[in-house]
This record gives C-alpha cells, sequence and structure tokens, in this order.
C-alpha cells in the first residue's frame, strides 16, 4: 500500500552565493589600522559580470560600501600589485588603483577603470572614508567622444610633509588644436572635500619642436616632421596662450613630460629620427 503525504515539501538544493574574491587590502589609517578592501562580487562562471566594491575592514554591518562604475568580466587576472584586467577586446576592463595621502594620518584610493576597443576611455574616482563606511569624493572621467586619454596619480604637495595631492593629466586629439590640460587638486580637511590645488602643482616640461601663428602652419610642421618612420608620434599642436611661461598667440608643436630628463630625451629622440628636427625645454 502506498500513502500519499499531501501538503508535504521536499527540500530543494540551493546553490550557495558565490563568495566574494578579495583583490587585495590598502591602508586607509596611520593610526587605527583600518583598511579599504577591493572585492570583486556577483561572478562565479564565464558570462557573469563581477562588480567592483570598497569597503572598511572594521566597519560594522551595513555601513556604506562604494561601487566602481564599471563591471569586470569573469576571470580578473592580475597585471601588478595595484592592476586587474578581464575581458577581451571591446568587453576588456582594467581597474588599478593608487593610494593617496590625503592628511598625515589618513588615506585616500584613486581608482581608474578603462575599457574599449578603437578607443579606450576611462573613469577615474577618488574613495574616502566617510561615516564609518567608504564614499566616493572626486570623480574625474573622460567625455568618451573622440581620441582621448587621461591619467591620475598622487603628488607631493610640499617638501617635507607625507600629505599628497594628486592631479589628472587629460589630452584629446582634435589637431585644431589639440587640448592637454592638467588638473591638480587636494584634500580639504576642514571641509572633508576635494578641492582645486593652484599654488603647488606637479612639474611639466614641454619638448618644443616650433612655434607658429596658425594651427594650419603647425599641423603642417608635425607632418613634415613626421617622416616615414612617425618620428614625431606623440606630439601635440596646442594653444600656447593658455600657459603663462609661454609667449601667447602662438601654436605650438610639443611633447609634454613630467620630467625635465625626459623631455630632452624626446627632442633627442627626434632629432636623431628626423636630423632636421631640432627643439628646447620649456617648463609649464
Amino acid at each position: 500500500m502506498f500513502i500519499m503525504l499531501l501538503g508535504a515539501s521536499v527540500p530543494r538544493a540551493v546553490s550557495a552565493e558565490p563568495a566574494a574574491q578579495e583583490l587585495k587590502r590598502f591602508k586607509a589609517s596611520e593610526t587605527t589600522g583600518a583598511m579599504f578592501v577591493l572585492r570583486a562580487t556577483g561572478c562565479h562562471k564565464a558570462g557573469d559580470t563581477c562588480q567592483l566594491e570598497l569597503e572598511l575592514s572594521d566597519a560594522a554591518g551595513g555601513r556604506r560600501k562604494a561601487k566602481l562604475p564599471s563591471g569586470m568580466a569573469y576571470g580578473i587576472q592580475a597585471e601588478s600589485s595595484e592592476s586587474w584586467t578581464s575581458g577581451e577586446e571591446e568587453q576588456n576592463v582594467t581597474t588599478s588603483v593608487q593610494p593617496v595621502r590625503l592628511e598625515a594620518e589618513k588615506w585616500g584610493l584613486l581608482a581608474t577603470q578603462q575599457g574599449g576597443f578603437e578607443h579606450v576611455h576611462r573613469h577615474h574616482r577618488l574613495y574616502v572614508v566617510k561615516d564609518g563606511g567608504v564614499a566616493e569624493a572626486w570623480n574625474g572621467d573622460e567625455n568618451f567622444a573622440g581620441p582621448e586619454s587621461s591619467h591620475v596619480g598622487p603628488y607631493p604637495l610640499t617638501p617635507g610633509s607625507p600629505v599628497e595631492g594628486f592631479y589628472r593629466e587629460y589630452a584629446f586629439l582634435s589637431a585644431e588644436p589639440d587640448e592637454w590640460k592638467l588638473d591638480a587638486y587636494r584634500w580639504d580637511a576642514a571641509g572633508r572635500k576635494v578641492v582645486k590645488e593652484l599654488r603647488n602643482r606637479p612639474a611639466r616640461y614641454a619638448a618644443i619642436i616650433g612655434s607658429f601663428k596658425t594651427v594650419q602652419e603647425a599641423i603642417a610642421a608635425r607632418a613634415s616632421a613626421q617622416l616615414a618612420q612617425a618620428c614625431a608620434s606623440g606630439f601635440l599642436v596646442l594653444e600656447s596662450t593658455p600657459h603663462k611661461r609661454l609667449t601667447p598667440g602662438l601654436f605650438i608643436v610639443t611633447s609634454i613630460h613630467a620630467e625635465k630628463k625626459a623631455a630632452e630625451a624626446a627632442l633627442k629622440k627626434v632629432g636623431a629620427c628626423n636630423p632636421k628636427v631640432s627643439g628646447y625645454v620649456k617648463a609649464l
């Protein structure tokens, strides 16, 4: 005899949520031992999209987490100790993180996410500790239109001080003329916010191979310098007027560098490639 038990339920196997993949921990404080924890969540097989999150190591449950803007494909691989990549071609995303010492005892994290294939574009964010959790404090995303490039990084604000500022260096290649811009920032401890730094900015040096009255002349000169070997590859055509140390009203053919020696090396390289080209280095 068989007896059926109506209403009885048979437990179903429930697949466990995939464990978060911890990518790295970064110092958040010089005094408490708190750490920023970078994790990838929500993915455990090919085809899944991983969400990258930052949280504080000693945060109580429910405290604020910060989500990075771009997801990453399953199979995240470390490129270096502070950079990770996943996905192919159009789906490729690379995430890089740089610590920045915002105050003597407090750190923030600069995060860059780069994606795209023909035209690569970048998200830049600064994350800080706020109300016992992690919050976004600054956004320096690109315009996501046309051939543009940018990068961010920390730099020392004043000699002898551990406190750092950070910069965003941006270029847009339009050739009518090109655009280049360097913005510097620091953390306002009293206001608990990011502000522009106008005095102590990071140094930049221009390797200049020509100055012209019109943008058309400058573009033609750059093309003439190229030869078959693309000797002037990486050189921009920029207006001189926005730069106080340059003669205003001109258009220069230049490449820009963080170190004077690098600018001098760029001049030697283009001169060796095309002996008709010469130039000089100018601090911006």
